[in-house]
């Protein structure tokens, strides 16, 4: 009820009528923002600064991830475009975040860091789920003049051989407890 509350949160994950597995709380994170319904979240990326060292990031989307689906020798290859922004909100780095270098290597970090966690849910829900939880057949459909000759294509097949190409554009604000005068 209060502002700042910490929530558990996972995903079921069904196809057809049957619960085929779940989500955990990074990949439900990737799934809010494929479908353009995360609000915001902390996530915890590797530090560019020292090898065991770590950032936490509050994330919001910037502007609406960018869905295209495109058939290639009978297989979906499906981009994501993702448009995050951030704030530092802790780290375990003695570091001068008011640096614009800084900064960018943050956030090359952590395009890189959630890129890598994005690709690695779609293929687990295309793989091994085989659920198009996401709704990337909607982006198909629209071409086929009939639902018979979109129930003929068998969707649900082929999404299990997608491939996916994901690009993560995050802008990086240090908070202000960070900066140094």
């Amino acid at each position: 009820e209060g502002e700042n509350d910490t929530e558990n949160i996972g995903v079921a994950v069904f196809k057809d009528d049957k619960l085929v597995g779940e989500l955990n709380g990074l990949e439900s994170i990737c799934h809010l923002i494929v479908t353009n319904k995360m609000e915001n979240c902390m996530i915890t990326i590797p530090s560019p600064f020292e090898p065991n060292g770590i950032i936490n990031l509050q994330l919001q989307l910037s502007k609406n991830t960018q869905n295209n689906v495109n058939v290639s020798n009978g297989s979906p290859l499906i981009s994501c475009s993702v448009y995050l922004e951030g704030n530092i909100i802790s780290s375990s780095n003695n570091v001068d975040y008011s640096s614009k270098e800084n900064l960018e290597l943050i956030e090359k970090y952590a395009n890189a860091y959630i890129e890598g966690l994005i690709s690695q849910y779609l293929y687990k829900t295309s793989k091994e789920f085989q659920s198009d939880i996401v709704g990337f057949g909607k982006y198909l459909r629209d071409g086929y003049l009939t639902w018979e000759d979109w129930e003929k294509y068998d969707w649900l097949s082929k999404y299990q051989n997608s491939f996916f190409d994901v690009t993560v554009k995050t802008s990086v604000k240090a908070g202000e407890l960070f900066l140094r005068y």
